[in-house]
């Protein structure tokens, strides 16, 4: 088995971990987004009843879409099971409409429980869905902490609302 180096990693999982931000109701930053006005400000893809679409602010690959409860919960258990069907929904549909956007060869759809599981914000459950490729190199980071991302959020932005509108 190779082993693939990231020491960059566990500085970035400690200083997660430190962060107050997504710890409480209060300072998180998906219940702050689903605040806000604006959904070009937060790159609020869509809204619904339960739930709400919005791009990473830190992607993995352009339309690295996340699906969110409203509700600030940790786990799935917390949430009554028609939300979890509409979260579902959205994460069908995101993925419909990044391959109807992006044309990518395949998608991820991810869920990681605490921190442990490698949340980044542990304190309110969200859903990856992202586009992939064969030959990407995007997905982990290993070479000088730099990822290459061809597209502004805005234009992801963009683009992705206005197949989400179509479909």
């Amino acid at each position: 088995m190779e082993t693939m180096w990231a020491p960059w990693r566990s500085s970035y999982v400690t200083n997660i971990a430190s962060k107050e931000e997504g710890k409480t109701k209060r300072g998180c930053v998906f219940c702050s987004a689903l605040e806000a006005e604006n959904d070009l400000d937060r790159f609020i893809i869509h809204r619904s009843e339960n739930a709400f679409v919005i791009l990473n602010l830190y992607p993995y690959n352009n339309g690295h879409m996340l699906v969110i409860p409203n509700q600030h919960v940790s786990t799935l258990d917390e949430l009554d099971r028609s939300v979890l069907h509409e979260l579902m929904d959205l994460v069908v549909k995101a993925q419909h409409v990044l391959l109807q956007t992006y044309s990518p060869q395949g998608i991820n759809v991810g869920l990681n429980m605490g921190s442990a599981a490698g949340a980044g914000i542990d304190q309110h459950l969200h859903f990856h869905v992202l586009p992939r490729w064969s030959a990407d190199s995007n997905f982990m980071t290993t070479v000088g902490k730099t990822r290459v991302i061809p597209e502004s959020l805005d234009e992801s932005w963009r683009k992705i609302r206005e197949n989400w509108d179509k479909s």
